[in-house]
C-alpha cells in the first residue's frame, strides 16, 4: 500500500527568535497548517536567492545540480520529507530519466532549494504532516519597519520541534 503524501509550499523564511537561525516555513496546500524546518544560513540563502529570482554572478551548488538535471534529461519529480531522526527531518528526492525512476536521500533544505529551481513539488508523509502546526501566532513580525522579517515565537510551539 502506498503511503499518503501531502503537498506543501514554501510560505517563507523566518528567524528563530532565540538562536537567530533561519527556518523555512512550509504550508500545506490543503490547510493553513505549517511545518517549520530549521536550516543553515547557506541553505537559507540558496532558497531566498531563488524565491527572490536573484541571479548570482557565478552559479551556486544548487544551480549547478539543477543545470545537470536539465542538460542530462533528468526530471525532478518531487522532494519527499518523510520522517524524523533525532529531531531532524529526513527527506529524499525522487527523479527520473526516461522510464527509470530513482531516489536519493537529501537534506530537506537542499531538496527544497533544488525543487524551487526545477519547479518540482514538495511533499510530506502523513507522519510529518501530522506534526504540522496550525497556530498562526507562531510567526511574529519584527516591527513596522521590517515587516518582511518574521520571527519564530518559541512561546507558542510544542517541544517536539526543539
Amino acid at each position: 500500500m502506498k503511503e499518503k503524501m501531502f503537498q506543501f509550499k514554501i510560505k517563507g523564511i523566518a528567524l528563530d527568535d532565540e538562536s537567530q537561525m533561519p527556518i523555512v516555513i512550509l504550508q500545506s496546500l490543503e490547510t493553513s497548517r505549517i511545518i517549520p524546518l530549521w536550516i543553515g544560513p547557506f541553505e537559507a540563502s540558496a532558497i531566498i536567492i531563488e524565491i527572490e529570482e536573484v541571479k548570482p554572478p557565478r552559479p551556486l551548488t544548487h544551480d549547478l545540480l539543477s543545470e545537470f538535471f536539465i542538460r542530462h534529461n533528468y526530471k525532478l519529480k518531487y522532494i519527499y520529507i518523510y520522517d524524523f531522526i533525532n529531531d531532524h527531518h529526513i527527506a529524499k528526492i525522487v527523479y527520473k530519466k526516461g522510464f527509470k525512476t530513482f531516489s536519493i536521500e537529501i537534506r530537506p533544505s537542499d531538496g527544497i532549494a533544488l525543487a524551487l529551481r526545477l519547479k518540482a513539488p514538495i511533499y510530506a508523509s502523513e507522519k510529518v504532516a501530522n506534526t504540522a502546526i496550525s497556530d498562526p501566532k507562531l510567526l511574529i513580525s519584527a516591527g513596522n519597519f521590517q515587516s518582511e522579517i518574521l520571527y519564530f515565537n518559541h512561546d507558542k510551539i510544542d517541544s517536539q520541534f526543539m
